[in-house]
């Protein structure tokens, strides 16, 4: 991996958000071309926001409920206590709700300790862990909504009649997805599906599983009141072939022990095995099945590139902070 001992571009921009270290204050941005924001709390950065604003979070614990109900790009620290070793993560510990009128808003590099709910149309979520993420359209079709190289620890829920075009893109869904009950058009694809308990479709319809790979075994696992249009394409399967006939099912493999797929999934590598050769082609464009499939793989760090170290001046000269980094690229 390569080390770089200067950072330029968009770096300075986004570390004006992070803790610089143990004795400076918290600082949370608000940037828009030429103008910049500084706010101690996030509650009143919030309250500040214009539509269209990057609103930029320090690495650290965020308390309580947050509502954001403009266009907004908020950029987190990360989640990945590796990844983030010099800032530290990004944590809210209450429910984050993309509300109506913050159509077009995105969020990455957070992890979540309460439910995401998603109200509006156009919101992406990426590199995140979330505790859980319900799609939520009260009387408003919602559609357009983008999940990318996130971790889904408890529930995925909420795709109801009024919610179109959802995707999920290597995730990792270690949780049951339902409470669809009607026209979900929901694609995950590229997935790691890791649930194995009972019911891991419930009250759903309309899914296309794609390129991914289902690690349950559980005889009770895959669907209560599941309608019958579920499909799945080139997936990878732990379990025996369904015995469910009604599922449009198009080149799927199964009983495949998950020990064989991957390097070393109890400890979450995800990389497939290089003696796995059939999960390294099936998907359908001829790339490997999972989150490392596609043209941009699964990637764990954050935002920016890993922060090795950081270090600043005790204090402004002419309005301006010295900051000195180090950081490193990393493949994929």
């Amino acid at each position: 991996m390569k080390k770089l001992t200067s950072l330029f571009i968009a770096v300075w921009t986004m570390m004006l958000a992070f803790t610089f270290s143990s004795n400076a204050q918290t600082v949370f941005a608000l940037q828009n071309g030429s103008r910049t924001q500084f706010y101690t709390t996030l509650s009143t950065a919030i309250s500040n926001i214009q539509i269209g604003d990057t609103l930029y979070l320090p690495g650290k614990t965020l308390n309580g409920d947050f509502t954001f109900s403009k266009k907004v790009t908020i950029i987190g620290a990360g989640y990945d206590a590796d990844s983030a070793a010099a800032t530290g993560i990004t944590k809210f510990t209450g429910k984050v709700y993309f509300a109506k009128n913050s159509k077009g808003s995105s969020m990455t590099g957070v992890r979540t300790e309460g439910r995401v709910y998603v109200q509006d149309s156009s919101i992406t979520i990426t590199r995140s862990n979330l505790e859980s993420l319900e799609i939520q359209n009260g009387s408003n079709p919602i559609g357009f909504v983008y999940i990318g190289d996130c971790i889904i620890r408890n529930s995925f829920e909420g795709c109801n009649d009024l919610v179109t075009k959802v995707l999920l893109e290597r995730c990792i869904i270690n949780c049951n997805i339902g409470s669809g009950n009607k026209t979900n058009n929901l694609l995950i694809k590229n997935c790691v599906l890791t649930y194995n308990n009972n019911y891991l479709l419930s009250s759903i319809s309309n899914v296309i599983f794609q390129n991914s790979i289902f690690l349950g075994t559980n005889s009770y696992l895959y669907f209560i009141n599941a309608s019958s249009s579920l499909t799945f394409n080139h997936n990878l399967f732990v379990r025996p072939a369904f015995s469910n006939d009604t599922f449009v099912m198009t080149g799927n493999i199964f009983g495949v022990p998950e020990s064989d797929i991957f390097v070393d999934s109890a400890n979450g590598n995800y990389h497939i095995k290089p003696t796995c050769t059939q999960a390294l082609t099936l998907a359908t464009d001829g790339k490997e099945v999972g989150i490392y499939g596609t043209d941009n793989p699964f990637l764990v760090p954050t935002f920016a590139p890993r922060f090795i170290s950081i270090n600043n001046a005790e204090s402004t000269k002419d309005g301006k902070l010295s900051v000195k980094m180090t950081v490193e690229a990393r493949n994929r």
